[in-house]
């Protein structure tokens, strides 16, 4: 064995043998998987070579299979990461020089943290409430209104409530612009039809990443009903070299033939519902123990969670110290001692489930001592009792 297959081993042992709630994280069955290791990882799309008729099905089928998923006229799968359509939804829409309104990144804010001056874009950013952990939708609008941007991006890495998109996007379309909404995160829980419905709910551009609460491979995708954005999207993140500025040469065959297997084969509604039944759950279970969340003093919410994340507010540098406490426990968390649900519903953990881990950690980052063995040994029966895929 040499070095690197042992380290994958000693990757597989630690991560399959730990309840992980890393928020952008998820599993992914064995098919899927087989799919990332098969001949296509090496190959190419081009019709130019021959040898491409199956990968071009392939190709079809899942743009077909995303649209239906999706509910979208037009479904773009050559982006390889959700940062790359992003990337695409900004090089196709703007111009040097012109303002991108965005949720802030992280605190307060909890948007994406790009950096569009690097870009020679303007970054905009949108007012926003830490008391109730959402924009700030007066002042947005007058910010909107004063400014006009040509583009405007919702959505966000660090978030439990969906954000007020339609009165954005009336206003935003009111002078010609266009509202792109980032479901990186959410995509999962957006086909589930448990969260926030972007293209229905005003959007012009859905995107996002494949591998969060859409338990698919590393990868992007961008969807949209409007057929002149599709093009311009098409224009620089496909492989046209003699038409203009090209993202992604090769979209990367097995990726998009393994998201093809995940948009057939995960039941969306009910995943997306038991995701955030779950994530209700640990928030009431923390929440009744003294921990704060973010957003706790909103009126417009009556749950702490509408998605897979459950954001307590605490101080970074002690967040960090109850993640590596509960590490030894083997229980993953972030830095920021976020809870995610998405891959432990995948597995078929239910509120009950979420409810004593969620007790276990309390009792984990409350104790003195580094490990607690009765807790790490239920943990890790726990974790063995539920290790396949079962939505």
């Amino acid at each position: 064995m040499s070095d690197i297959e042992e380290l994958i081993q000693k990757h597989t042992e630690t991560r399959s043998g730990a309840i992980n709630l890393i928020v952008s994280e998820n599993r992914m069955s064995e098919k899927a998987l087989a799919a990332l290791s098969s001949d296509l990882a090496s190959r190419y799309a081009a019709p130019f070579y021959a040898g491409t008729d199956y990968s071009q099905q392939i190709m079809s089928l899942t743009e077909e299979k995303a649209r239906r998923v999706f509910e979208a006229d037009y479904v773009n799968i050559s982006p390889i990461s959700g940062s790359a359509s992003l990337m695409a939804v900004v090089f196709a829409l703007t111009s040097p020089g012109d303002k991108v309104g965005r949720v802030p990144p992280f605190f307060p804010g909890g948007g994406y943290p790009f950096q569009y001056e690097v870009f020679d874009r303007v970054s905009l950013p949108l007012p926003f409430s830490d008391e109730e952990w959402q924009l700030d939708l007066e002042a947005t609008l007058e910010l909107l209104e004063r400014e006009k941007p040509k583009l405007v991006i919702l959505g966000a890495s660090i978030f439990t409530f969906p954000m007020p998109l339609q009165e954005v996007a009336d206003l935003v379309h009111s002078y010609g612009g266009i509202v792109a909404y980032d479901g990186s995160h959410s995509l999962g829980l957006i086909v589930g039809k448990q969260y926030q419905d972007p293209l229905r709910e005003g959007a012009d551009i859905l995107f996002g990443s494949t591998h969060k609460t859409f338990p698919g491979p590393q990868g992007g995708m961008i969807a949209t009903n409007n057929k002149e954005l599709h093009e311009r999207i098409e224009l620089v993140s496909n492989f046209t070299p003699l038409n203009g500025p090209t993202m992604i040469c090769n979209p990367h065959l097995a990726r998009i033939a393994s998201l093809g297997i995940v948009l057939d084969e995960v039941p969306w509604e009910r995943y997306a519902e038991q995701v955030v039944k779950n994530s209700r759950a640990f928030a009431r279970t923390l929440n009744d123990a003294g921990f704060e969340m973010r957003g706790q003093s909103t009126k417009r919410f009556s749950e702490f969670s509408y998605c897979h994340q459950v954001l307590p507010k605490i101080d970074k540098q002690i967040a960090m110290g109850h993640r590596d406490k509960l590490k030894h426990h083997n229980i993953h968390v972030d830095g920021f001692m976020r809870v995610g649900t998405a891959e432990i519903t995948r597995l078929g953990y239910d509120e009950d489930d979420c409810t004593r881990i969620s007790e276990i950690m309390l009792e984990v980052i409350s104790s003195n001592m580094d490990v607690i063995p009765s807790l790490k040994n239920e943990v890790i029966a726990m974790n063995a009792a539920k290790s396949r895929i079962v939505m």
